[in-house]
């Protein structure tokens, strides 16, 4: 039985991902969450701070463990497919998680402060990412548009997987990413 932040917390994600961020009123999320309009403010000070929680927990949640269970001897190529491989997995079965980040990235209602909350979630991963490009693992062009170019790839990958009703990455897949990532040889 999820508690009425839960439920206030998931009928604002189900909502949002449905309809849009701005197009949803605190009244619909309410009455979705099947609680009095005034409940939600108990548990949430405004909407921003709604979306801001949402956005923290998803950062956190997706991006959290990209970098347990991979031994640090591991080659580049292996590490970076695993990271891949997690975050892909995670989103297919949190796929209103991975529409809701994509409205933010579109139109930022998120507030600076849960950004870089947000952020520090998957700072080690990042911190990993970019000691591989120092070490000319990956392309030589700038790091944050690799990465953005990158993420745009696993973007894609997670909606045609969505579509085929398909649950993780083929290798196939994975290594798309990946050659999109490494340094020619």
């Amino acid at each position: 039985m999820l508690s009425t932040k839960d439920k206030i917390f998931q009928s604002a994600l189900d909502l949002f991902a449905s309809q849009g961020i701005q197009a949803t009123s605190t009244a619909q999320i309410s009455k979705k969450a099947g609680i009095a309009s005034g409940t939600l403010f108990v548990h949430f000070k405004s909407k921003q701070e709604l979306i801001d929680t949402i956005y923290i927990s998803i950062k956190k949640n997706a991006f959290a463990d990209l970098d347990e269970n991979t031994p640090n001897d591991s080659s580049a190529e292996l590490q970076f497919k695993e990271a891949s491989q997690k975050i892909i997995k995670y989103f297919l079965k949190n796929y209103n998680e991975f529409i809701f980040l994509g409205l933010v990235d579109i139109d930022p209602m998120v507030s600076e402060e849960a950004r870089a909350i947000g952020f520090k979630n998957f700072e080690k991963s990042m911190n990993n990412m970019k000691q591989l490009f120092k070490e000319g693992y990956f392309r030589e062009i700038d790091f944050d548009l690799l990465m953005q170019i990158s993420w745009s790839t696993t973007e894609t990958i997670i909606k045609n997987l969505k579509l085929r009703n398909l649950t993780k990455p083929s290798e196939s897949e994975l290594n798309v990413i990946w050659d999109i990532m490494k340094k020619s040889s």
